[in-house]
């Protein structure tokens, strides 16, 4: 056995000996474990929970962001791509990817992909034989060994995946080794080695500030709109007296219901409305701070459909910002998870795992563009080849934009031939013709008979 089957062994035997003394469901117990005895591990941050529940869930901007993600990252379908002509081809390798669990399909399977990188900068998904299974991140350690390096130096190795469900019915510890999970972290944290790092972790502080100015008009609503009303008397009133006009006041012009209701006072009160009306400087820090969210996202505003992308531009421009999105964030985030999920399949020699966007709908004027784009070096090509230029030299000068790669034949066109100009006569052959390689007069020609002897006549 070698070195690292040794090493894997001895991982599953010490683990299988460890899991028996955790305690569970102690959140990090087994991972803890797995700290002291092998080394060290990478946890997502105690967020994931909290990101679902309150930014997601409880955040239309986040939950807008994170669904328009979504919708056009798992629009894709997968396929294999050839190395040597970038051809796509599909096969039977691609069935577990195609329908990922029972009743699941490939947009269920990037969807929540997806969904799981941008709550926790990570998503696992695991091979369990005949379909995957889709792991929680926040219930995942990275685990680690050192080991030491051709060169005698040490290095750390990811070894594995701990996962500890809190679920009543898998109450135990797993641990699964890297041929089994396939781990994407679209954007990587800076502070570990392997983990990566949800897009939300940059921006709470404007997630927080968007929320209190929608409590904020929330409760200014909720007070009939008039959210600082001053009553003023002459005299002094008591305790209860305050108390008693306060709830008179609240209970007959509190709330929407309410508003706009003639307000009849007496003993003298002197009614001050302060501030009224909403004004405009707070919608527009809300604006702001949803455009600072979009940033973070990836998501243009005008896609997104908020304020600030849609005072800033025009809905002619929504083709452009969707395929500004898909060439700076989807088409990337599509080749980091296909090298993710390409340990899960059956990848054939000589191509790769990749995806296929000819029936993203939102993709078709961009597609539109290649073709047009496609046409225009098919005529350069044609071009060159006519002036006389190799057809591989063409391919490599178009493909690399450097016309210095160009070769020519050696061959013009006629219009670049003088005129009167005759083609170059081929090279005598010695064997067919007299001394010095003279041909002779053809049969049939002037100065020969019919059997190809001289005839004695002249012709001038």
């Amino acid at each position: 056995m070698s070195l690292w089957g040794r090493a894997t062994a001895a991982i599953r035997a010490a683990f299988g000996t460890a899991r028996n003394a955790l305690s569970l469901p102690d959140l990090g117990s087994g991972a803890w474990s797995f700290y002291g005895s092998y080394g060290n591990t990478e946890t997502i941050e105690p967020t994931f929970e909290a990101y679902a529940r309150d930014l997601y869930a409880g955040n239309a901007v986040v939950f807008g962001l994170i669904r328009t993600r979504i919708a056009l990252f798992s629009e894709a379908t997968f396929k294999f791509r050839r190395l040597s002509d970038k051809r796509l081809f599909g096969d039977a390798g691609l069935a577990v990817l195609e329908k990922p669990w029972p009743g699941g399909s490939t947009a269920e399977l990037l969807a929540r992909m997806e969904q799981d990188a941008s709550l926790a900068g990570n998503a696992y998904v695991r091979n369990c034989g005949d379909w995957l299974e889709r792991l929680r991140p926040d219930w995942v350690t990275i685990v680690s060994l050192v080991e030491t390096d051709p060169k005698g130096h040490t290095r750390r190795k990811v070894v594995g995946y701990l996962y500890e469900p809190h679920d009543a019915d898998r109450p135990d510890v797993e641990f699964y080794l890297t041929d089994e999970v396939a781990h994407w972290s679209p954007i990587p944290d800076p502070l570990a080695n392997w983990r990566g790092m949800s897009w939300l972790t940059p921006v709470l502080r404007e997630i927080k500030a968007d929320r209190a100015m929608t409590e904020h008009r929330e409760a200014f609503y909720r007070n009939a709109a008039t959210p600082n009303l001053i009553l003023k008397y002459k005299t002094k009133l008591q305790k209860e007296q305050v108390e008693r006009i306060s709830a008179q006041i609240n209970a007959r012009h509190g709330g929407p219901a309410n508003a706009f209701r003639t307000m009849v006072l007496d003993e003298g009160a002197d009614p001050m409305v302060v501030g009224s009306v909403l004004d405009d400087d707070g919608a527009m820090i809300q604006a702001a701070g949803e455009n600072r969210i979009a940033v973070a996202s990836g998501v243009p505003a005008i896609v997104a459909g908020l304020k600030e992308g849609l005072s800033a531009a025009t809905l002619a421009n929504y083709s452009e910002a969707v395929r500004s999105m898909a060439d700076l964030l989807i088409r990337p985030n599509w080749r980091g998870a296909c090298a993710a999920l390409a340990i899960l399949v059956k990848v054939p020699a000589g191509a790769q795992l990749w995806f296929d966007t000819g029936d993203i709908a939102a993709l078709q004027e961009g597609e539109q563009d290649q073709a047009a784009t496609l046409q225009t070096k098919a005529a350069t090509a044609s071009s060159l080849i006519n002036a006389g230029y190799t057809p591989e030299s063409v391919v490599s000068a178009i493909e690399a934009g450097d016309m210095t790669l160009l070769e020519h034949t050696g061959l013009y066109s006629v219009q670049l031939q003088p005129p009167g100009s005759k083609d170059p006569a081929p090279p005598a052959d010695p064997a067919a013709g007299g001394a010095g390689g003279a041909s002779e007069p053809a049969p049939g020609q002037p100065g020969t008979d019919a059997g190809g002897q001289q005839d004695g006549t002249e012709t001038t």
